[in-house]
């Protein structure tokens, strides 16, 4: 669903863009610099990483220790989706619903997905841009009242990976699915190979 909803903002985005060709403004257009700046609210990765690489295997983003790290005690899954989309998803198994954890991992190898969430950051309850061990992240939720957060990470220019990460720990403080979804983020950056 995540998939499809960034597939319609950034074909809305063409389409607006597209609209505003037109007409006769003839107001000086930023150059240099301050163009590209303009054009991409989304800064520039300095040291890639290659989404690519391991983009039919996200399953080996979190290792065994990792996901055990984030109390995600089953065995992944991977799964497949629209726009280029391999994920793969953890869970815990346990008997209290309160400690139930997901994490959802879906990588992307051409698409400016930091740019399509950007695009929405107005309808969304939080919204930060802010960087992940370094790399271009957006950090955001879509109900102020469920432990559900959204990371979205450009370790590399048109790759990205999203996590998405649930827990019902976190049900009287849901901000702090926040803080532990960044930390999934990160482990999966260290498991990224350089960008050749």
């Amino acid at each position: 669903m995540r998939a499809i909803v960034i597939a319609s903002v950034i074909a809305a985005g063409s389409v607006i863009g597209l609209a505003g060709c037109g007409g006769t403004d003839n107001a000086a257009q930023p150059t240099g610099a301050s163009a590209t700046q303009a054009a991409s609210p989304i800064p520039p990765v300095k040291n890639p990483r290659d989404v690519a690489v391991m983009g039919r295997r996200p399953c080996e983003l979190l290792t065994p220790q990792q996901a055990a790290g984030f109390g995600l005690n089953l065995p992944p899954h991977q799964t497949e989706g629209v726009l280029d989309r391999v994920g793969c998803q953890w869970i815990s198994n346990t008997p209290d619903r309160r400690v139930y954890r997901r994490v959802d991992l879906s990588t992307f190898t051409n698409n400016l997905t930091l740019e399509a969430v950007y695009n929405r950051r107005a309808s969304l309850p939080f919204f930060e841009l802010t960087e992940i061990s370094g790399y271009p992240a957006i950090v955001s939720r879509t109900n102020a009242d469920v432990a559900h957060c959204d990371i979205d990470v450009k370790p590399a220019e048109r790759q990205s990976f999203s996590v998405i990460y649930d827990s019902h720990e976190f049900d009287n403080n849901p901000q702090q699915a926040c803080v532990v979804g960044k930390q999934v983020a990160a482990a999966v950056l260290m498991n990224l190979p350089p960008k050749g």
